[in-house]
């Protein structure tokens, strides 16, 4: 009787250690494929980015491309040409 209350115990006592130690890990396991699955995601997302950022990129690159951007958004003009800007008051400015 006394071995079987001895027993009990011992595998009482192995059974709380693998769970002290188990547990934590198991939980941490758990956390670590969480935020694996959320970086997969970003990663996704940024690749599909990087795509639409290296078209964006091919389709700047050429010449007409980069003459349209330099009349519009800064305003030069080929030599012999006017710069012709209007004003929200409708007036008209030549240089």
């Amino acid at each position: 009787m006394k071995s079987n209350f001895v027993k009990k115990i011992i595998i009482g006592v192995i059974c709380v250690v693998l769970l002290v130690t188990i547990v934590p890990r198991a939980k941490n396991i758990w956390e670590l494929s969480l935020r694996k699955a959320e970086l997969e995601k970003e990663k996704a997302q940024l690749l599909e980015r990087q795509e639409y950022l290296d078209e964006k990129l091919c389709q700047l690159d050429s010449p007409e491309v980069i003459e349209k951007i330099a009349r519009e958004q800064l305003g030069l003009v080929r030599q012999g040409e006017s710069f012709l800007m209007t004003t929200k008051t409708g007036n008209k400015i030549t240089d």
